[in-house]
């Protein structure tokens, strides 16, 4: 892991790990949002305790800053609680199992099917398996050997359906589709766990059933989520880091416009750095309404309650607004004409990361950069783009099949990224988190729509008037640092023309890249 004797993190990133001292509650009451799905509304939240006796035996991959040891981190594992009852005659279609088990440790370990199903391995069943494996040799490879062949089948299967879609063959597709159907697991391989997000009506009940009962524990696979996993705060840290890095001394305020602020995650290590440099923060949340952004979980007026109050904890002024973006543009023309102010602009946009829910619509991002760019033609300022959407990557795909396939990669590597930093036999929790965090953006029909809409959203264009930011060594050192690259198959790395991205990447996948332009 990159050290340095004299390294000095630009910002406490390390408190990312522990929330608690902010004091930022993160208990939301999940009514049936559409940014993550349907469900309804009457589902009961499971009630958890204090998010500083939450957690227990786990380790997060990056250590605190200007230190060898590894937090110790807890992750709520005994706080799933999600009864899979009724699943039986899904799971047993799709040969999983003949057993259904709740997402609870504390559930009696079952003797058929324990490798897959049960959240414990017994030392029982351990004894058993080495008295018997070298009797099993055979079958057990030709096991392996049946699984391998049903991988090729099924990325055969879902390219012919890429291509089909492609030549406008719309009833062949359904079959492809169908016959995908059979072949997906919820808790198979990453693959097979793709197709059955993918796949048809046929099996759109049980996903749904999924879905309502892994929302039970909505809040608690949110905090997890966000903990144990780093697309989020990568996406968060280099956001806040260019930020404060590009922030000139003589600045009295600093004006954030959010285009997202979703529960207000993002900002709590940012006003503690604020206040540490005695500065007045202004965070502005764009209001988009539910026609164009999609009913939210969290509540504009609860985020900004305890937004204040931790400003307030650390002696920060701190004024929390929301208003739609042509009135901020407004505003801002107005205070222009009065003579200005000593305000430096920051517009932040993180869209497309997991916890998020369903991406967002990308002409959103547009029109929300575009005015970003406007505005800062006569303001100093910044604009952060934090993007964990596959599309602009994907936008120079010779045709849909090639852009269908693009999409199976990423989505493959965000779940095998799970799997690794998940331990393996707690298949259920999992589960919960793939249901509610990934499995909304996996869509065979919504990925065809993006792939229509393509041609209207265009890049964004910083043109003349705004240079990028070049990534700083000590901003990249800390990013490697905080998602450990050299403990597992994480990399952190450079990019654009002049160094401005940071991307996070998965065994060479990019999953979130960050990028900055200033004027």
């Amino acid at each position: 892991m990159m050290q340095s004797d004299n390294f000095s993190p630009s910002w406490p990133f390390n408190n990312l790990v522990d929330l608690e001292p902010y004091g930022l509650d993160m208990d939301v009451p999940f009514d049936g949002c559409s940014s993550f799905a349907s469900i309804d509304d009457s589902s009961e939240i499971s009630s958890i305790p204090p998010f500083s006796t939450m957690f227990s035996d786990a380790i997060f991959p990056y250590p605190a800053s200007g230190c060898d040891d590894q937090l110790q981190v807890t992750i709520p594992w005994d706080e799933f609680s999600v009864p899979l009852v009724g699943l039986d005659s899904m799971l047993t279609d799709d040969g999983v199992g003949e057993e259904s088990f709740p997402l609870s440790q504390s559930q009696p370990c079952s003797s058929q099917r324990q490798d897959v199903w049960s959240p414990c391995l017994s030392s029982e069943a351990s004894v058993h398996t080495t008295t018997v494996q070298s009797s099993l040799a055979m079958p057990v490879l030709g096991e392996a050997m049946m699984g391998i062949d049903n991988q090729l089948a099924l990325l055969h299967l879902l390219t012919a359906y890429g291509e089909a879609k492609e030549k406008n063959q719309t009833d062949l597709a359904e079959v492809i589709l169908r016959c995908v159907t059979e072949k997906g697991n919820p808790v198979g391989e990453a693959l097979e766990r793709i197709a059955f997000c993918l796949s048809s009506q046929d099996v759109q009940n049980q996903r749904d059933y999924l879905m309502q009962e892994s929302s039970k524990n909505f809040d608690v696979a949110f905090k997890t989520f966000y903990q144990l996993l780093p697309y989020g705060r990568f996406a968060h840290f280099a956001a806040n880091s260019a930020i404060l890095e590009a922030m000139p001394n003589n600045a009295d305020v600093l004006h954030i416009v959010d285009f997202d602020i979703g529960v207000g995650i993002q900002w709590p290590p940012l006003i503690e750095a604020m206040a540490r440099q005695h500065k007045t923060l202004r965070l502005t949340s764009i209001r988009w309404g539910e026609e164009h952004f999609g009913h939210s979980p969290w509540r504009f007026q609860d985020t900004k309650g305890q937004l204040c109050d931790l400003a307030r904890s650390f002696g920060l002024k701190l004024k929390v607004e929301e208003m739609g973006i042509e009135d901020l543009a407004n505003e801002l023309e107005g205070m222009k004409k009065r003579g200005g102010s000593r305000e430096w602009l920051a517009f932040n946009c993180v869209v497309g990361l997991p916890h998020m829910g369903k991406s967002k619509n990308r002409k959103l991002v547009n029109v929300f950069l575009d005015i970003a760019k406007q505005v800062l033609t006569r303001y100093r300022g910044i604009i952060t783009l934090g993007d964990g959407d596959t599309c602009e990557k994907l936008r120079d795909s010779s045709g849909f099949g090639a852009f269908f396939n693009g999409q199976l990669m990423h989505y493959q590597a965000i779940i095998e990224s799970m799997e690794s930093d998940i331990t393996k036999h707690l298949v259920q929790a999992r589960m919960a988190m793939e249901c509610l965090f990934v499995g909304p953006n996996i869509s065979a029909q919504a990925w065809f729509e993006k792939w229509e809409q393509m041609n209207e959203t265009c890049r964004f264009d910083a043109g003349t008037t705004l240079g990028s930011l070049k990534v700083s060594r000590e901003r990249l050192m800390e990013a490697k640092e905080m998602v450990g690259e050299k403990e597992n198959s994480y990399d952190v790395r450079m990019g654009g023309n002049s160094g401005y991205e940071l991307a996070l990447e998965w065994r060479g996948n990019i999953l979130v890249k960050v990028s900055s332009w200033r004027n």
